[in-house]
């Protein structure tokens, strides 16, 4: 779906493996990753650039990360997980303040079986950008 975008958090063994999921099933859409470990890295690029230790490239670069984690980009969809493969959590926030709460039980990692257990996450992302209601 064009234009959609997608900022993914959390934790846990299902976080690790929607990212590649949602490349295959949204590619136009543009994912955020938004997770405690990447913006702890972004931050202390940030801090590297602001405390003079880049390039001048790299501290303009520093300067950009600032400013984006300062005003993050506004998404359609913030995707959480939390927990195992076998009971995960998925919920789906809408930038509207709609969201829904999915459990998820992944038992195989082939592609059909990531796509079954992603499919009604799948489709509240897809009404979180077509304004529709969570059914």
């Amino acid at each position: 779906m064009a234009g959609l975008l997608i900022a993914f958090t959390g934790e846990g063994q299902l976080f690790q493996i929607w990212p590649t999921h949602a490349m295959k099933r949204f590619p136009q859409a543009t994912l955020y990753d938004r997770s405690a470990k990447v913006t702890a890295f972004r931050q202390a690029e940030a801090k590297l650039g602001k405390d003079g230790w880049l390039n001048p490239e790299g501290q303009a670069a520093a300067r950009r990360t600032a400013q984006n984690l300062a005003n993050p980009t506004e998404v359609d969809a913030t995707v959480t997980f939390s927990g195992p493969l076998q009971n995960g959590v998925v919920k789906v926030k809408c930038k509207t303040g709609a969201e829904k709460v999915f459990q998820i039980r992944l038992n195989s990692l082939d592609d059909k079986a990531i796509e079954q257990a992603f499919f009604n996450v799948d489709a509240a992302i897809t009404r979180c950008k077509v304004g529709a209601p969570m059914a």
